[in-house]
């Protein structure tokens, strides 16, 4: 397994441009699906009428040279960038990337803008459709010259998926699908890049660094490197702090490659001050999230939780999202809000994320066992058959030994639990035990194990307090080699 992600499946973002949920619609007939049920609510239309859908606006978005919009949330002005370095460009979000999807989006309904249905054709009171205080006004200008100006207005009664739509200098009144039209009453801040770091193909990933993760609520960070013995192991990293481990390869992939692909939800603050940072917890973080590499530096700053809230608005334990800044990718000086379930450093712990087991060694690949105790020195020494993939020949301390029997004893070994982590280091004086697996091709693990309690043990795995486990695993591993070297029963169990 190489360094990079091969092997492993990584949790992607996919992202659907409004134009792909259009087309669903379009071929599906999804507004005309449900129009018996809103037919009713529409107070100010005649109960009976007969569907008149309009194609209101026939271009395509290559057609557009600009569009101005104007909503509850403030204004902005989207236009064809003529440096030719993007497509579009947004004044208003000057020094920050853009989102093109969105902003290809906007354009596009611009461009092919279509009512459900004509509500009124010769409107003499346009305030009772909520055009007096809109939700939203646009105007596309489109590179022929032609300018055209439509003016959002209210919801239908009882609607969340029908407004009211006309355009400036008309008295036809149009009733519109929401998905239509949403692109023109969100907000600037909509139109930034949200994609923190681009997702890699597979194979595309860019050589493994190291990650660091600083968590306020924990008083030692937790670092993943590559594993320099990685051919030995499932997953191609490995964590060193805050105690050696070898990562499941199951619930490790979000934490240790999760910053690829991570997505905002939302830009929420552009170019944050001092005090913006402080008010959001970045200047206090929960977590803050370092991923060095050869040719990149990113650093993700987590701030204050966002909880999800109840009927009346108030906050309940679950966590929605939580408020944060990325460094070291250009254009995206700003405050995001991202989904807590895209955030798994700042709940996670080593524990969730660890295996089970202490090594991943294979015994096919192992050359040879060493135990070394206080009263001496156990050498069990292996022969591989390369073309058999098995064991040729085993020995210890120089006397033959049963391949299957070696197996067992070292299937036991691969027991040696990693359920409790500790960070204290032992004496040195209670040295119990030094277990070197070695391979044929120099990597290997060593385990030592020390007293800490009469049902205690303390593990350094590679040098590193890491484990502490029941002082029963060794006394049935010590009874393990003696009934190796006599030729009996390997105890399975402890």
């Amino acid at each position: 397994m190489n360094s990079k992600l091969t092997g492993i499946i990584v949790t992607g973002v996919l992202a659907a441009s409004l134009g792909g949920v259009l087309l669903f619609l379009e071929k599906t007939g999804g507004p005309e699906e449900s129009s018996s049920q809103d037919e009713s609510s529409n107070s100010v239309v005649l109960n009976k009428r007969e569907n008149t859908k309009t194609q209101i606006v026939d271009r395509t978005a290559d057609d557009v040279e600009s569009i101005a919009v104007e909503n509850k949330s403030g204004s902005f002005t989207m236009s064809k960038n003529a440096s030719g370095k993007s497509k579009w460009e947004i004044p208003e979000l000057e020094g920050l990337t853009l989102g093109l999807s969105e902003c290809n989006s906007l354009a596009d309904c611009a461009a092919t803008l279509k009512s459900f249905d004509t509500v009124e054709e010769d409107s003499k009171d346009l305030s009772k459709y909520g055009f007096d205080d809109p939700n939203g006004k646009f105007t596309v200008t489109f590179n022929d010259g032609e300018k055209r100006t439509f003016i959002i207005g209210d919801y239908l009664p009882k609607s969340d998926r029908y407004l009211y739509l006309y355009e400036e200098g008309t008295t036809t009144v149009y009733e519109v699908l929401q998905t239509y039209v949403s692109y023109m009453t969100e907000a600037k801040e909509a139109y930034v890049n949200r994609v923190f770091i681009s997702q890699p193909s597979e194979n595309d990933y860019p050589e493994y660094g190291k990650l660091t993760v600083k968590r306020k609520d924990a008083d030692y960070d937790v670092v993943i490197v590559n594993d320099d013995k990685e051919e030995g192991s499932v997953s191609a990293q490995v964590m060193t702090s805050p105690v050696y481990g070898y990562l499941n390869i199951t619930s490790s992939t979000d934490y240790s490659h999760g910053m690829w692909g991570l997505t905002a939800s939302m830009a929420e603050v552009l170019h944050p001050d001092d005090k913006a940072l402080k008010e959001y917890g970045l200047k206090d973080p929960a977590a803050v999230v370092t991923l060095v590499g050869e040719s990149y530096d990113y650093k993700l700053t987590i701030g204050n939780a966002v909880h999800v809230k109840d009927e009346d608005g108030n906050d309940m334990d679950e966590i929605a999202s939580y408020y944060c800044t990325i460094e070291g990718v250009n254009g995206m000086d700003c405050i995001f809000s991202v989904s807590a379930s895209s955030l798994p450093w700042v709940s996670q712990t080593p524990s969730d994320i660890l295996s089970s087991l202490m090594t991943f060694n294979y015994i096919k690949d192992v050359g040879e066992i060493v135990i070394t105790k206080k009263n001496g020195t156990d050498d069990i020494k292996l022969t591989y058959d390369s073309e058999a993939e098995d064991l040729k020949s085993a020995e210890m301390n120089g006397k033959a030994l049963d391949t299957e029997s070696l197996k067992t004893f070292y299937e036991f070994l691969l027991t040696c639990p990693t359920s409790e982590l500790c960070f204290d280091d032992p004496d040195e004086s209670a040295f119990v035990m030094k277990i070197e697996i070695k391979r044929y091709d120099g990597g290997g693990d060593t385990i030592e194990l020390y007293t800490d309690t009469g049902r205690r043990m303390i593990v350094k795995l590679n040098g590193v307090t890491s484990y502490r486990i029941e002082s029963k695993w060794i006394t049935q591993f010590e009874e393990n080699i003696k009934a190796l070297e006599e030729g009996k029963k390997i105890g399975e169990s402890y």
